[in-house]
This record gives structure tokens, C-alpha cells and sequence, in this order.
């Protein structure tokens, strides 16, 4: 269900909307929406847990302006090796925020080695994607596809 939110501008002092701007669309989100899209990551974080690199790879995309594209080569490469160098032995989903269509989070965990629950050696590192809903599809992109240069990771206890 689409709620549109549009300003009406009679007897104020504000501006009118001049022809050709866009005008704000704010989506409500739903309990199937967020089902979807945490299939979508348990999916992912499945391939990679298998050893499955470049199926999980596969369903990473960028977000391009309006559009979705594939991960540029190059990014590819470095996404690529930063999971088989690391090589984690399992993935957890450790949290998600859904506002709109194109402002997701979800916060995942990649465990190196178990430990003790007393043991203070870090065995974490931490991963961002962003689920992004385009045309009543939902795709994970990048944590910062706007800049495709950007991989957010940080070793963590």
C-alpha cells in the first residue's frame, strides 16, 4: 500500500510546487516486506557459510541513482577477497531497521573461530548490506552504493 504524501498549497505563504519536481513518495512498509527481505539475507549469509562465494556474490547489487546494477568488477574482486581471506566459519544476522524502500539496514556478523563466553580474543567482523525495494522487487546492494568504493567492515570483540 502506497501512501503519498502530497503538500497542498492554498491561501499560504509557501511556494508551489513547480511542474517537473518530484514529488515525495514514502512507502509503508510491511510484516511481508520485512519477511522477504530476511530470506533474502539468511540466503545469503547461507551461500557464504557454504563456502558458496560467488552465489552469495550474485546477489549483491549496487544502487545506481534510480536504478540497480551489478557490482562493478573491480568492487567484485575486492568483495571477493576480503570473504575468502577472512573465511568465517558461520554468519549471524545481528540487527535490521526498515524506515522506506530505500532506507534499510541490516547489520550482519561474520564468526572466524567459537570461543569461550569469558574468552575477550576477538572472533567477529562486522558487514553492512543494504536492502533497497526498486519496482516491488527487493535487492541487497552495497552498505554505501552511492559510492562504490566504499566497503564497511570493522573487526569487532
Amino acid at each position: 500500500m502506497a501512501v503519498l504524501m502530497l503538500s497542498v498549497a492554498a491561501c499560504t505563504d509557501k511556494p508551489k510546487q513547480t511542474e517537473g519536481e518530484p514529488v515525495p513518495v514514502f512507502i509503508e512498509m510491511t510484516n511481508q516486506d520485512t519477511t522477504e527481505v530476511l530470506n533474502l539475507v539468511k540466503q545469503y549469509l547461507g551461500y557464504l557459510t557454504d563456502g558458496r562465494t560467488d552465489e552469495a556474490l550474485g546477489m549483491i547489487k549496487v544502487l545506481d541513482g534510480d536504478s540497480i546494477k551489478e557490482v562493478p568488477e573491480d568492487l567484485l574482486k575486492k568483495q571477493r577477497n576480503s570473504i575468502q581471506m577472512l573465511h568465517p566459519i558461520r554468519y549471524e544476522i545481528e540487527s535490521y531497521i526498515f524506515h522506506f524502500e530505500n532506507d534499510c539496514e541490516v547489520k550482519y556478523k561474520g564468526i572466524l573461530f567459537d570461543k569461550a563466553d569469558d574468552d575477550p580474543t576477538p572472533n567477529t567482523v562486522s558487514y553492512m548490506i543494504k536492502p533497497v525495494r526498486l519496482n516491488h522487487t527487493w535487492y541487497l546492494t552495497l552498505a554505501d552504493s552511492q559510492d562504490v568504493n566504499t566497503i564497511n567492515s570493522d573487526i569487532e570483540n
